[in-house]
């Protein structure tokens, strides 16, 4: 899946007057007022630089803050707004998703609330009794139903009036229609799934059922990660299965930042091709070195870039590379993820400052002060 700030990454301003602003939405009548604050440091920032900045800073920021009452009235969460008239540059992009409210000006754009968003899961839902069943797929908060309800015929559920063999066949063909039927239903999901893959699996049912509604998974479906809820198919509302399955959602993330910090942490531990702290990632980011970045939560620290080359540091006026000047940075930590996507790696921002709740006491343990950055395959 292609970012948003993919294109956006290639934006330049040779004077360094691209505003870079991030607005989420606030109560209402309140985006004026927002925007003037956003936008008032990015005019201070102006003052102290050549006049082609100031004047670009100035029309941008009247061009941004005569959009409030417009984007008042539209219904996006947040937005993002990318500016220099001094380069030709106005990008306005509508978000899907909460940012924390922030402005940056520079020659480069500052992505970080774009690459830390939380991608989207497409869940495979399955949520079936032994009489019913009914699929759908979940991504972003929708939640879209494959189909009508698929039934069986089980025949009576009180096998009191019957005796003995009756009794067998009787719940012999129970058990052989709701076999057909989690088949059928489990049929749809993987059609789905190879229209478009899903990244992991909800079965909603009742407890003693879920495992045997499992088994009826093809081992394309088998294979991925599966969670499990309580639900009733009759009784199943749209408000709460978009509830269960953003909690779900949650989870599932909240594992898996675990598991590839906890996989950072233990290579590093065992001196394998991984490290620790934000110097050492800084220089095998200048190596393109990077296979995996995890960033720990807000952490952030200033710096200096090179525009000319692309070097990173913790400070320095002058590129010890290509001897071009370099630009201070409040945020070199948003600097390293772009540099780390441009060199084909990919970057992981969790949730929380630590690296998952189960790996907290043990980050704590071995590197107490170095909770901020990992990387994976340093140097392969």
């Amino acid at each position: 899946m292609q970012l948003l700030a993919d294109p956006i990454a290639d934006l330049r301003s040779p004077f360094g007057s691209l505003m870079s602003i991030y607005v989420d939405r606030p109560d209402p009548g309140g985006l004026a007022a927002l925007l003037t604050d956003l936008l008032r440091p990015m005019r201070e920032a102006a003052e102290r630089k050549p006049r082609v900045v100031q004047k670009s800073v100035r029309a941008d920021a009247k061009r941004i803050h005569d959009l409030a009452d417009r984007l008042e009235g539209e219904a996006a969460p947040a937005y993002a707004i990318f500016a220099s008239s001094a380069d030709d540059v106005f990008v306005l992009e509508p978000l899907a998703h909460s940012v924390p409210n922030t402005s940056s000006l520079g020659p480069r754009p500052y992505l970080r609330p774009l690459r830390a968003a939380p991608r989207p899961f497409r869940t495979g839902i399955l949520v079936a009794d032994r009489a019913q069943a009914r699929v759908f797929v979940g991504s972003n908060g929708l939640i879209e139903e494959l189909g009508k309800p698929l039934t069986a015929d089980i025949g009576k559920s009180n096998y009191g009036g019957f005796s003995g063999y009756d009794e067998h066949a009787v719940r012999g063909h129970a058990e052989e229609a709701s076999a057909r039927l989690w088949k059928d239903a489990a049929g749809r999901l993987l059609d789905a799934h190879q229209d478009r893959p899903v990244d992991y699996l909800a079965i909603g049912g009742h407890e003693e059922t879920v495992d045997e509604i499992a088994r009826a998974l093809h081992p394309y479906l088998a294979r991925l990660f599966r969670t499990s809820f309580t639900a009733s198919p009759q009784s199943l509302t749209p408000a709460g299965l978009r509830a269960e399955i953003a909690d779900l959602d949650h989870l599932v993330r909240r594992n898996r930042q675990a598991a590839v910090a906890g996989r950072v942490c233990d290579t590093a531990w065992s001196g394998g091709n991984a490290v620790l702290g934000l110097a050492q990632t800084i220089d095998a980011c200048n190596a393109q070195a990077i296979d995996t970045l995890v960033v720990a939560g807000p952490f952030s620290r200033s710096g200096s870039i090179c525009n000319e080359c692309g070097h990173l540091a913790r400070s320095g006026t002058d590129c010890p590379v290509c001897g071009s000047s370099m630009f201070a940075v409040d945020d070199i930590v948003a600097a390293v993820m772009d540099a780390t996507v441009a060199a084909g790696g990919k970057v992981h921002h969790q949730v929380e400052y630590f690296f998952g709740r189960q790996r907290v006491e043990e980050v704590d343990r071995h590197h107490r002060d170095r909770r901020d950055l990992a990387t994976f395959n340093v140097g392969a």
